[in-house]
């Protein structure tokens, strides 16, 4: 997770946080690997 946050020290109210979850991509990225690794021994001619 990267999180990221701007504060103001001035206006306080104007507190922002971005945070940013990057686990459901790391798990599309390994199944989609997988899923290729799987296709190409299943079909070696391609």
């Amino acid at each position: 997770m990267i999180k990221y946050r701007k504060q103001n020290a001035l206006e306080p109210e104007k507190d922002a946080e971005l945070s940013v979850n990057l686990t459901p991509l790391l798990f599309f990225a390994v199944g989609f690997v997988i899923t290729k690794a799987l296709l190409g021994s299943v079909r070696p001619g391609r």
